[in-house]
């Protein structure tokens, strides 16, 4: 078997692969008990933030800041409107516009949630850069 069909017949099997992992019935989804795709994120990430009540609901902005020397990438942040028994009302997963340098922290902003009793914000996800050099 030649490198190309062996690459060709891998690409057949790995995208549909993980193209329903990221939105088949079976990927993970945000919910009331699931608020991150990486458990643990709180070593590497802390996020501080407030809501600004807008007109129909708020706009959560902040912080993500990195707890670590590596930088990360692709940080994508949940935000969460819950009423008062812990049932949410409104999710929204955005990206962090930029990534966030070791040991130092980025802006974001996300808006349009809906009215809530309360709401929260977690990391969905990120990935770790090995070089420092990208910013």
């Amino acid at each position: 078997m030649t490198h190309r069909a062996l690459a060709s017949m891998l690409l057949l099997i790995l995208v549909p692969l993980a193209a329903g992992c990221a939105t088949g019935p079976g990927g993970m989804m945000p919910s009331a008990s699931v608020t991150t795709a990486i458990q643990g994120w709180e070593r590497w990430l802390s996020v501080d933030w407030t809501a600004q009540p807008r007109p129909g609901g708020s706009d959560l902005e902040g912080y993500v800041s990195n707890l670590q020397g590596t930088p990360m990438l692709g940080v994508q942040l949940l935000a969460q409107g819950l009423d008062a028994t812990g049932n949410v009302v409104g999710q929204k997963v955005e990206w962090v516009q930029t990534g966030v340098p070791g040991l130092q922290r980025s802006y974001f902003r996300i808006a349009g949630l809906p009215p809530a009793a309360q709401y929260r914000v977690t990391v969905w996800s990120f990935e770790t850069m090995e070089s420092s050099s990208w910013m």
